[in-house]
């Protein structure tokens, strides 16, 4: 009963008041066989967690002061709902049937009311700094997997989960600080035998408009890099079995991305009619910047505060350094593309984030390069003489290569793929679309970037239009 009571209460208490120490966890729990607390566990549909300044010790805390306080609150309570597991040596063999009500969690960001929480996700223009709100949700992700795939037994392993990709962030609204605060919530919502996908969403406090959503996938892996079966998720109310349709229809379009990948695979008819009459067609060489005129990069020195709970450089972290290499692209475009009209000159939104894959793990010491390239615009489409919000659209690519120093061998271990909208940076209550010129490759690498650009392009479009986002509206 004490055992059942304490995991119970480490469960359903995500809601947390992090200015007081986190407890310890006592030492009889990883002792216990019982599988009945993953009962209780199971009955705690609602988990709320405070997105406010976490007060983490800096002297013994293995939570980084680097993180925003979101993601010291997720990680330092994650440590905590693992400890009763620390000694177990059994693997899970009992799979449990899991609800998406079993792993919900919910966090309130209070970006509008609290100026402290706000100071953390400001960027230079006083809107959000988005990278920070990635970094949220890898590890928000990561605490609802874990939940997923925790069997309440303390005498079995912990499932290791790996972040698979992000498989989209698509933003329906502009995202602000100062007039709502933000709730981030989210559950697993698929799974197959050893990966598992987490839906999540951002809205708005009160008018509980919806903002942002996403999917993020993770692997369970043994120690062969083998997949381990995890818990099967039982979808039950209408919502659930909508998003567990879509979960098995997004994990098949990736399997099929990954066969028509133009990486592996030559482009289609129409693709090459395109590519060729755009690279040999002398007029249309002469418009807007070639695609290596846009490149910007940043090489960084992986540092220990940058690690995850595992050791590795946090994928968050990644991908907020890709993403501000990519607005930092995104934005020296806009202002040299913007129309002389454009009085304040042009600035970019972010409108979805598509595909981040994680090749290689990035260990401490490793030396990265960020590259970061404009490789598609809207400009060549047909509909953009009528539509603003397609001709202000552009796709920028992001790639991570670990360089060996001794050798100067490169290894791809990630790539990001943005797609922005170009605004009147001089309008600052509503949303202006501005045209962006096109980009033009010059090679047949470039040529099959643009391509693939064009595709995650207009995917990205095409759902914001289906969803109603006022991104691509007018």
């Amino acid at each position: 009963p004490t055992l059942m009571r304490m995991r119970s209460n480490a469960s359903r208490c995500l809601s947390a008041a992090l200015s007081t120490p986190l407890p310890s966890s006592p030492s009889h729990m990883s002792h216990s066989t019982s599988a009945a607390p993953h009962q209780a566990w199971r009955g705690n549909c609602s988990r709320q967690l405070s997105g406010g300044p976490a007060k983490v010790d800096g002297g013994s805390s293995p939570v980084s002061s680097l993180r925003t306080g979101t993601t010291a609150a997720l990680w330092a309570k994650r440590l905590e709902l693992e400890a009763y597991k620390k000694g177990a040596t059994k693997p899970q063999t009992e799979l449990l049937s899991k609800q998406p009500k079993d792993s919900h969690i919910n966090i309130s960001l209070p970006v509008a009311s609290d100026p402290v929480v706000r100071s953390q996700y400001l960027n230079f223009r006083g809107g959000l700094r988005f990278g920070k709100l990635l970094e949220d949700i890898d590890a928000f992700a990561g605490n609802v997997a874990f939940l997923h795939c925790d069997d309440a037994r303390s005498d079995t392993t912990q499932h290791t989960l790996v972040t698979a990709c992000v498989d989209r962030v698509d933003v329906m609204r502009p995202i602000t600080l100062h007039t709502e605060d933000l709730v981030l919530q989210g559950c697993a919502s698929w799974a197959g035998r050893s990966s598992l996908e987490i839906s999540v969403k951002l809205h708005r406090a009160e008018s509980m408009e919806a903002v942002l959503k996403g999917s993020v996938v993770f692997v369970s892996v043994g120690g062969d890099g083998k997949g381990v079966a995890i818990n099967p998720v039982v979808p039950e109310s209408e919502e659930d079995h909508a998003n567990f349709k879509a979960g098995g229809l997004a994990n098949e379009k990736r399997r099929q991305d990954r066969k028509t990948s133009l990486r592996t695979q030559h482009p289609s008819e129409d693709e090459t009619m395109l590519l060729h009459k755009v690279m040999m067609d002398s007029s249309k060489q002469g418009e807007g910047l070639k695609i290596g005129e846009t490149m910007l990069q940043t090489t960084e020195l992986m540092q220990p505060q940058e690690k995850n709970r595992s050791g590795k450089i946090f994928g968050g972290f990644l991908m907020r350094e890709a993403y501000e290499l990519a607005y930092t692209t995104a934005s020296a475009f806009t202002a040299r593309g913007a129309p002389g009209g454009a009085g304040g000159g042009g600035a970019p939104t972010v409108a979805a984030v598509d595909d981040v894959s994680f090749a290689l793990p990035v260990s401490i010491g490793d030396v990265v390069t960020f590259s970061a390239q404009v490789v598609y615009t809207g400009a060549d489409e047909e509909g953009s003489a009528t539509d603003r919000s397609l001709a202000s659209a552009f796709q920028v690519r992001v790639e991570t290569q670990i360089i060996e120093l001794h050798t100067g061998q490169k290894r791809l271990s990630n790539e990001f793929h943005f797609t922005f909208v170009a605004r009147d940076a001089s309008v600052k209550d509503t949303l202006r679309h501005l045209p962006m010129p096109p980009v033009r490759p010059t090679t047949y690498r470039e040529g099959m970037l643009w391509l693939d650009g064009r595709r995650r392009m207009l995917e990205a479009v095409t759902i914001g239009k289906s969803e109603g986002s006022s991104l691509f509206s007018g």
